[in-house]
């Protein structure tokens, strides 16, 4: 889960990294901005609260010189689409002058497994194409910690002092943990003439650590879905919709995600991504396909199954009994069986009067001719 950025902004507050003074709104406080930023001095930065990259460059980040101005901006930002959601909050911000723009993140994984931290002094936007050639990365070894050698060689490398970045490297440590944070990432990392300041913050968690700090993270999350991402959410798959009318169901994102590809470049409209995952039993196929049938805009369903760990006759037994569920509805259905008891979910499907494609090509080109 991508958090927003006032979230990441409380969450390092609560561990001295300093960031600069600012309120947030939504559509039925945006009102009282007058009153609650009335604290804030001039100039001010209007910045949408999004989850996910790129923000700046969609136009949802805005500097206003009044209050009445950063309402205005504030007003035209509420309900804006970036990407697939809708902007839901704006931070109303000091702007803070930086004297240079730094880059620090920590994120979870790699070979071997520990907290890679990256630190680069080419800060702020398209820091990917900025920081070549000037990223120190450095693995930190959880059962360790942070070393102070590490604190140095990022001091040298930013070229800031031990003093000034030490509470901060350690709070982002210390963060990552305690909010089961895949990624913490402070860019810009502003170098001010009163010291450093995170003035923009992402964050990714992982939802399914159980980890109680996230309770009211998740909490305005799910509030934030439609009924399509809450019941999907509910089963553990993962769906997205898209714009078109043909529903895309597979077993493992790669496979799913691939299997929309065949069908965009056979001419065909997806409108919706659902990864059952691995495993599922004719019960989780059965919801899923539940899911998707009661989606008005889908009039056309591509199920690709290889079966591995999951069976292909639990797959046709649980769209057997979806379609039966849900017969009113006039959706053609095609499906590609392949792999684990095969024959066994081909006979289930053909008894029901569903053809069983042995390879992705046909099945695509019947489910877009």
């Amino acid at each position: 889960m991508i958090l927003l950025e006032f979230e990441v902004k409380e969450i390092l507050e609560q561990y001295g990294i300093p960031t600069e003074a600012a309120v947030t709104v939504d559509s039925t406080s945006v009102g009282k901005l007058n009153e609650l930023a009335s604290h804030l001095r001039s100039p001010l930065v209007v910045k949408a609260q999004v989850r996910g990259w790129g923000r700046g460059k969609a136009g949802l980040v805005k500097f206003a010189e009044t209050l009445e101005e950063a309402e205005k901006l504030a007003r035209s930002m509420l309900g804006s689409p970036f990407g697939a959601e809708r902007v839901r909050y704006v931070m109303v911000s000091e702007f803070v002058k930086p004297r240079r723009e730094l880059y620090l993140s920590m994120m979870l994984g790699g070979d071997p497994p520990g907290v890679l931290l990256l630190a680069s002094t080419a800060g702020g936007v398209s820091v990917e194409e900025k920081a070549a050639g000037s990223l120190l990365s450095l693995r930190l070894d959880p059962s360790v910690g942070l070393r102070s050698y590490a604190v140095r060689r990022v001091a040298k490398h930013l070229g800031v002092s031990e003093a000034l970045l030490e509470p901060v490297l350690r709070g982002m440590f210390r963060a990552l943990w305690d909010y089961s944070l895949t990624l913490l990432e402070l860019n810009p990392l502003a170098e001010t003439e009163h010291g450093l300041v995170a003035i923009d913050r992402k964050a990714i968690a992982d939802e399914d650590s159980g980890n109680p700090k996230l309770a009211s993270f998740i909490s305005r999350y799910e509030e934030e879905l439609g009924p399509l991402q809450r019941e999907a959410r509910r089963w553990g798959f993962a769906a997205v919709q898209l714009e078109g009318d043909i529903a895309v169901v597979g077993n493992g994102a790669g496979l799913t995600m691939a299997t929309l590809d065949a069908v965009a470049d056979a001419g065909g409209r997806p409108g919706l991504f659902l990864d059952l995952g691995g495993g599922a039993a004719a019960e989780r196929v059965k919801a899923a396909l539940g899911l998707v049938l009661a989606q008005p805009q889908v009039s056309k369903i591509l199920v690709n199954i290889v079966g591995g760990i999951t069976r292909c006759d639990e797959v046709a037994r649980g769209l057997v009994e979806a379609v039966r569920e849900r017969k009113e509805r006039d959706v053609k259905i095609v499906v590609r069986l392949s792999g684990f008891m095969e024959e066994e979910g081909r006979r289930i499907l053909r008894e029901a009067g569903i053809v069983a494609y042995p390879s992705l090509e046909d099945a695509v080109r019947e489910v877009v001719g």
